[in-house]
């Protein structure tokens, strides 16, 4: 369709997720929350140092450096911090995470310092932020910091004690932030699943109702301030679809209902957007759609339904549907308009119908 009206479209509708950009890739709400580790790691090394025994090699170095990653810390919450991006603020916080800790450790005994141990915290927030290569980054970050502080002690061990130690120290952090990267793959996976569920309609696959409402809303809002250009909207309803029922069973009904959602799916592009809005009601987006193309897609859908047949008993039956049509901006400032005057033309188009079948001379 667009600027083509005759444009096949066979291919599946994408998901909600895809076809209306609502939501960014990524785990915003996981790594605003794992952005604290951080603080963690302050408090923690501020712990520390208050221990009688520990006896930090110069204090004053040591209280900089916490004063530093203390303003460091406050500057990464800053609004107008110069890294914008989320997964840039915690690649950004999971380096300055491994700097400090290293610091820490050399001025609070070396190798032998507990704070080494605080290099866990961030292999475990890149792994459950980032994809596996940055994971595998800072784990490299972490390393070469830990070979800082060896390198710090005195004379460099011989290779086969120096691995060992590596793996003695590093290894069982490796193991686990795989595992962890592995759960949250895992959980982001599921929760999208739960979502796509939650958007669709079980009986035919398209968006519901409550996921229709808030794309178009938000795709209203973005041609309103000119961002995009108009759109039309498709209203369809399904005819004697409770005739169907009473004669068939609601077994016929739903096959009846698949079967033109199906020929609706096949009536428009990938990037149009199919929702159930009702029992036997349909509505369509079609962005960027002019007044004619709308009218062009109407036709299309009720031809496809009308060549779609579907077992009833022994017999094969069709259906028909009743369609209106309406744009934005023609049919009105506000998408409840739009929505108003597609329902509107609908009514009209089924009555027309109706007047057909009862007088077929007339029609």
């Amino acid at each position: 369709m667009g600027a083509t009206p005759e444009e096949p479209a066979t291919t599946p509708q994408q998901p909600l997720t895809q076809a209306a950009e609502v939501r960014p890739e990524g785990r915003p709400g996981l790594r605003k929350s794992l952005m604290r580790v951080d603080w963690l790691v302050l408090l923690a090394v501020g712990l520390y140092t208050m221990v009688p025994h520990v006896q930090p090699a110069s204090p004053r170095w040591l209280y900089a450096a916490i004063a530093l990653y203390a303003m460091f810390v406050l500057a990464l919450r800053w609004q107008g911090f110069p890294v914008r991006g989320m997964g840039e603020r915690i690649a950004l916080s999971a380096a300055a995470m491994v700097a400090f800790i290293t610091i820490a450790a050399i001025l609070t005994g070396g190798a032998r310092s507990a704070v080494i141990n605080l290099y866990l915290l961030p292999l475990v927030l890149a792994a459950m932020t980032m994809g596996a290569r940055s994971a595998a980054i800072v784990f490299a970050g972490v390393v070469l910091a830990y070979l800082s502080v060896i390198i710090g002690e005195g004379p460099m061990p011989k290779a086969p004690e120096l691995l060992v130690r590596l793996f003695s120290e590093l290894g069982p952090y490796a193991v686990v932030a795989y595992l962890i990267q592995v759960l949250a793959g895992s959980v982001v996976t599921a929760r999208r699943q739960i979502e796509e569920m939650a958007e669709r309609d079980a009986l035919t696959g398209m968006l519901n109702l409550r996921a229709f409402r808030a794309l178009l809303h938000r795709e209203h809002e973005l041609r309103s301030r000119g961002a995009r250009g108009g759109y039309g909207l498709l209203v369809v309803d399904m005819n004697q679809l409770k005739q169907l029922n009473d004669a068939h069973g609601h077994q016929a009904g739903n096959r009846a209902i698949t079967t033109v959602a199906a020929a609706i799916q096949r009536a428009i592009r990938t990037t149009d957007i199919a929702a159930r809005y009702g029992g036997d009601e349909f509505v369509l987006f079609l962005p960027e759609a002019t007044p004619e193309v709308a009218e062009t897609v109407a036709q299309r859908v009720r031809n496809n339904v009308y060549k779609s047949l579907f077992p009833v008993g022994e017999r094969l039956q069709r259906m028909t549907v009743s369609v209106g049509a309406a744009s934005y901006p023609r049919d009105g400032k506000r998408h409840e308009d739009i929505l108003d005057a597609a329902d509107e033309r609908m009514q009209r188009d089924k009555e027309l119908r109706r007047q057909s079948a009862a007088d077929p001379e007339a029609g």
